[in-house]
This record gives C-alpha cells, structure tokens and sequence, in this order.
C-alpha cells in the first residue's frame, strides 16, 4: 500500500474546515488535504496534515457515488469509519475505502462524539467482484500464511498476500459480497477474530480474544466466542463488531471443551440451525447442533453420534423441497475414514442423526467450500490428503457429477470469496 503524504508547496490545499458543533473551534487547524486531482484506490494511505491531532481521534467517511437512471441523484453510505494506520499530533493516516463505486468522499474528524469535516478525496471503483475466486490459505513453519487465488481451469497459483507473524489466519470463510476472508488469528488457547480484506489489502484483528469457531451469519463473518463455559454469537461486519445487547448463547455440554472446535467453520442452515463439529478425541468426532436462533424453541446444543473418523468438516448444500420448486439451505459432514471421505448429510431439525450420503472421493478431508455458479449448479470443493498429495476435488450436489482440479496443492485450507 502506498502511503500518500503531500507537504510540498504545489501540492498543498488549504481547505476550510467545519464542525458538526455550530460555531464551536475547530478540533485541528491548519489542514492539508492531498490534491483534488488525486485519484486513490481502496487500500491506499491517505494523509491529512494539520495541528492538533489527539491519540483517540478517528476518521468518518461519507462516500457518494453517481447514479445513472434513477429517482436520486447519487448513493451513498454515511457515517463509514476508516480504517486508521497512524495517528501524530501532526497527521492522520487512513485507508481509501472499499466495497463502493467510484466516489467522492468527505472526511470527517471524530472525536469524543463530535465531527469535523476536513475535506474530500476521489476514490477508484472499489466493488467486489461479481464471481468469487478460489483461495488457499497456507500455513507456513516460519508462522507465516499465505493467501493465493487458484484457477478453477488450470489450478495455478498467484500469490495475493503473505501475512506475516502474529497474522496467521485459521477456520476461515467469506461473508458473500464482502471481498473478505474472515478467520482465526492466534491468541492464547482459541484465537481472536480476524479478516484480512482482499479489495483493501490490510488484515485486522478484531481485539475480541477467546473465539472458538468462525462461520458465517447471512452476509456477516461471524464468530462463537467463550465465556463463562458459553458461545457467545458475534457478527463481524465491515469496519466494526456487532455484540447485541443480550447475544445468543450456548452453554457447552461438560464433555465439550472449545479448543475442540476450531479445526473447521460452523455453517448456519435452514431454521437458523448452527452445525459445528467436535474433535473429541484423536481419531473421534462429533457433530453439534446449535438450535434456538429462529425456532423460539430456547438456546440448545444437541450432540449427534460420535463416530471414528479423522476428519469430520459441516458443509451448506440446497436440498428441493416437497413442492419441487423451492430450495432449502441444509447441512451436513464431509466424513473422513480409511482414507476416504463421504459427503454425508445431517438432519440437524430432527433426530440429529445422519443422512443420505451425496458422494465419496478419495483422502482426507482439510477443508470445504461452496459455489453455486448458476442455479442449476451447486460445486461442493473439498481439499482431500492422499498418500502425501493434496488435492480439490469438486462435487455438485444439483447435477451430481464429481472432478478432480488439475495438480497439486500446499495449502492447508480452501474458501470461495467474493
């Protein structure tokens, strides 16, 4: 990321500054924007000289974009935080925003509950893309994780990202739309919530610590995190951490530590149903239901069978239901044992017990992802271990075909992101 700072003469404008406060002094004086004729993409450092900075001070953003054939003159999105890098009591350093079309947009100073508008920058064209892409996430010795793009052709490789120690990232996922890769960061015993943002290119811990298992919750990263012996739901979205004021929770039944259940991200299925799965033993696994998010029925946790299995990973999949129209969100395990693994779905509404099995392929299961690339296609991608080798297998639950991605890989996790 570049970090923009304009000092010289030529390049200084001098903007008059307001506060939301009527005729109250200025926070800062003395304001440097960056040129108007700067153009910046999402992810680059802007800076913004002036005097009288203060250590807690924050950046607001109001971004407005143009819209073509419609009853407003332009969009908007009010009161976005910036992502804030550096703070002198001389300048202030934040990322453009991204996830928006190109824009104007001012910069408000926020402090203590109150703005000050500094100025405006043009931003590039920061949408996320309409397809998602393949991404491996590898786990280095050196405590390193790499993030590559994988061709779903070729099954080459580009590196995207290599984040450096203390930002390895774990159980991640993707909340549709966000260009996110939402996962655990290393803290204590569990981990802490984490993304790292593929338009913005910067990688953030949350601060929330004692997370157990990430998933997705509708278009939000989500997370459970431990206290007290309960999960405790939390939503990350784009620039902050939702809490409700009395957040669903769990209490874990006694022979069910949290450490047991990080290795994969919950998935949430029709009826609000959260399926996790347990590593109670080395070579033993339990499916568990979280109930109670839509159903009023209370705030459960059913446990299904334990079976002898070296991997057992939930999955998403659309099942039909009884009119032959309409699809339905339901789960179930991608099952690893003697070398091979069974799609295997779960009846997490019922008796809790396991279903039809929808394919098998070879190796062991390290990771599931899911991509419907047109309604009549729903691609379950499985990164399997065999003799050594890992590769992708893809299976499509809607046309029930199987293949098998081109080459080898190193990474230890896969994940479809938009």
């Amino acid at each position: 990321m570049k970090k923009l700072l304009f000092l010289s003469f030529f390049g200084l404008f001098l903007l008059a500054c307001t506060t939301d406060e009527g005729d109250g002094a200025p926070f800062v004086t003395d304001v440097v924007m960056p040129p108007s004729s700067q153009l910046f993409a999402p992810g680059d450092e802007v800076t913004v000289a002036a005097r009288g900075f203060e250590a807690d001070d924050d950046i607001m953003l109001r971004i407005a974009w143009p819209l073509s054939q419609a009853a407003l003159p332009e969009g908007y999105a009010d009161g976005v935080w910036a992502v804030v890098t550096e703070r002198t009591e001389s300048d202030i350093t934040f990322l453009a925003p991204g996830g928006y079309p190109a824009s104007t947009t001012e910069v408000k100073l926020f402090r203590r509950g109150k703005a000050m508008t500094l100025g405006k920058i043009s931003v590039s064209d920061g949408r996320p893309p309409e397809e998602p892409s393949l991404y491996g996430i590898t786990q280095y010795d050196c405590d390193e994780t790499g993030i590559d793009r994988i061709d779903l052709t070729t099954g080459d490789l580009t590196r995207i990202e290599t984040l450096g120690v203390l930002r390895r990232m774990h159980c991640v996922v993707n909340a549709p739309g966000s260009n996110r890769i939402y996962g655990l960061a290393p803290d204590g015993n569990i981990g802490a919530a984490a993304f790292y943002d593929l338009t913005m290119r910067y990688f953030r811990d949350s601060g929330y610590d004692n997370v157990a298992v990430a998933g997705t919750l509708g278009n939000s990263g989500a997370f459970l995190r431990c206290e007290d012996g309960r999960l405790v739901l939390m939503e990350l979205n784009m620039t902050r951490t939702n809490v409700a004021p009395v957040p669903p929770s769990w209490m874990l039944p006694s022979d069910i530590a949290p450490e047991m259940l990080g290795e994969n991200p919950f998935v949430t299925v029709y009826g609000g149903y959260l399926l996790l799965a347990a590593r109670t033993a080395p070579d033993t696994c339990t499916p568990l239901v979280l109930t109670g998010l839509i159903d009023g029925g209370g705030f459960a946790v059913k446990t299904g069978d334990a079976e002898q299995a070296d991997a057992m990973v939930p999955f998403g999949v659309l099942d039909k239901g009884q009119d032959g129209e309409t699809y339905y969100a339901v789960g179930g395990y991608a099952v690893s044992a003697g070398g091979k693994t069974q799609l295997r779905l779960f009846n997490a509404a019922g008796d809790g017990a396991f279903g039809e099995t929808l394919a098998e392929v070879p190796g062991t299961a390290l990771s599931v992802t899911e991509y419907a690339p047109d309604k009549d296609s729903l691609e379950i991608y499985l990164l399997c271990e065999a003799d050594g080798m890992r590769r992708i297998h893809v299976y499509d639950a809607l046309k029930k075909t199987q293949r098998t991605l081109p080459g080898e890989f190193g990474c230890s996790e896969i994940v479809m992101a938009k």
